[in-house]
């Protein structure tokens, strides 16, 4: 009975951290303020191309709540509401820590198994999206040495070889992980976490393949729902010139080391406008499109996962 009432409490908590969080940075921060105000005055925009980035949001979510239990299912089968339910509120939970690595503790509430192992395969997930996320953006980069800022030949050619290298290394890496947990130290400090490493050991090559292609997806969407709001916001840029800037304005917010969700819409503002300035000068045209981006990507899907945080047994209440 006394577990119950803690796992009420951590639930009613949830709640009120997340909308006491969410009034001061929606209604209380004046970057978010502006942008609904330019939101509401670009009533001449495209209104399809917004429904379009709000139906992206979700297929981007889906995806990843499908690579989420392709993983988990490994260990043990999750259904798919369960999946989904623990990635809306790994998304909550992460709004709150740097870097996001909440969404791996949040992910997690909503199994009833040993949540240590399933933290390790949702590393994996991630560690996954990031050399996608990395690998894709270092071409968006090269193309926008080449293409916008027009390199000499011989500064380009030195980039190319560090970021191939960088690449390389990110995919040999992460394609050898059943290394670490085939091969790792048979060290006596280590045995309580070896059953752990072991998960990952679960994962063939084809399966991180698998994962990495979903991933890819999730890339995609991203860039299609900046590109698309671009030119919602009036934007003029090629069709070309967008996608580049796009995948390289996320090279530079996914390398963000203090990626905090609900503070890093002001990095990533600053980043955008410092690669799309040149191409309009209206900057809050720039800063309302990263904005909304950030809004329907994380926000809304937020509020969803405190919801569904309701649903979840923090801890044990069997007796």
């Amino acid at each position: 009975m006394q577990n119950k009432y803690i796992n009420f409490l951590i639930k009613l908590g949830v709640l009120i951290f997340l909308f006491v969080i969410l009034y001061k940075q929606l209604f209380l921060n004046q970057s978010f303020k502006n942008a609904i105000q330019h939101f509401k005055i670009s009533t001449d925009g495209n209104v399809y191309l917004i429904y379009s980035v709000i139906i992206l949001m979700i297929i981007n979510w889906s995806v990843e709540t499908i690579k989420w239990k392709f993983l988990i299912d490994k260990i043990h089968f999750i259904s798919w509401l369960d999946a989904l339910e623990g990635i809306l509120f790994g998304i909550t939970f992460s709004m709150f820590t740097p870097s996001r690595v909440g969404e791996f503790g949040g992910r997690v509430f909503a199994l009833n198994s040993d949540r240590i192992q399933a933290i390790v395969s949702t590393i994996l997930g991630s560690a996954t999206q990031l050399v996608a996320n990395i690998s894709l953006g270092a071409i968006g980069f090269l193309s926008y040495l080449l293409v916008i800022e027009k390199f000499e030949k011989y500064t380009l050619s030195i980039v190319f070889f560090l970021a191939l290298f960088l690449v390389l290394l990110l995919h040999i890496c992460l394609f050898n992980l059943d290394i670490i947990a085939t091969k790792f130290p048979k060290v006596k400090q280590l045995e309580n976490i070896r059953k752990y490493i072991d998960i990952i050991s679960l994962y063939s090559n084809i399966d991180l393949l698998k994962i990495e292609l979903l991933s890819v997806v999730r890339y995609i969407i991203y860039n299609v729902q900046f590109i698309l709001l671009m030119y919602y916001f009036n934007i003029e840029i090629s069709i070309l010139y967008a996608v580049i800037i796009s995948m390289t304005i996320f090279l530079f917010q996914t390398i963000n080391p203090l990626n905090i969700a609900l503070i890093d819409f002001g990095f990533r503002g600053n980043v955008a406008l410092f690669f799309l300035m040149p191409f309009t000068d209206n900057s809050l045209n720039i800063l309302a499109a990263t904005i909304f981006l950030w809004f329907v990507n994380l926000i809304i899907p937020a509020i969803f996962g405190g919801i569904s945080a309701l649903r979840f047994k923090f801890i044990s209440e069997e007796q």
